[in-house]
């Protein structure tokens, strides 16, 4: 029996479930789509932390929209670390779809966003948030909880009545 892939960001521990999707497309030379297999690829064969923000055609980049993201669902998310803040993707529309105001780059750099890149795809296949790329794949990161007590387990105990129930 093969064990799952993990991955330790900080003093969090991860479940690596891989993601798959049907297209993408790449405008950035760090990031490279694999249609069979990712909506991310790249060059370093990883681990890489990566943040995911949705965009459509039209759509404005802006501080106030980033800081929202950050506020209602990042902070909120328990498998979010700030460490995944290094690389940004804005997955849907191609840059030149977006009207990106200068100051969500200032919000990108207060963030200690190393990297950011546009990527065009079908935005319903991916979640925002948090992956990791890693042996050539897209990770999404499920926390790993400590279960010491064994509180996360549920059992089942078959009926004597042969129902199922």
């Amino acid at each position: 029996m093969e064990e799952e892939p993990k991955i330790t960001v900080g003093d969090v521990q991860y479940l690596l479930v891989e993601h798959q999707m049907v297209q993408a497309a790449v405008e950035f030379s760090l990031f490279q789509a694999n249609p069979q297999q990712n909506f991310l690829a790249y060059e370093n064969d990883g681990p890489v932390l990566v943040l995911v923000y949705l965009t459509e055609p039209g759509q404005t980049i802006s501080r106030s929209a980033l800081h929202k993201f950050r506020t209602t669902l990042l902070e909120k998310d328990d498998i979010f670390r700030h460490e995944f803040y290094g690389n940004v993707v804005f997955y849907g529309s191609g840059k030149k779809d977006l009207r990106v105001e200068p100051e969500a780059f200032e919000e990108l750099a207060a963030w200690n966003t190393k990297n950011h890149t546009f990527i065009t795809g079908d935005a319903a296949a991916v979640a925002p948030g948090p992956y990791v790329f890693s042996g050539g794949r897209t990770w999404q990161p499920w926390r790993i909880y400590p279960d010491f007590n064994g509180t996360f387990m549920c059992t089942f105990k078959p009926s004597r009545k042969g129902t199922g129930k």
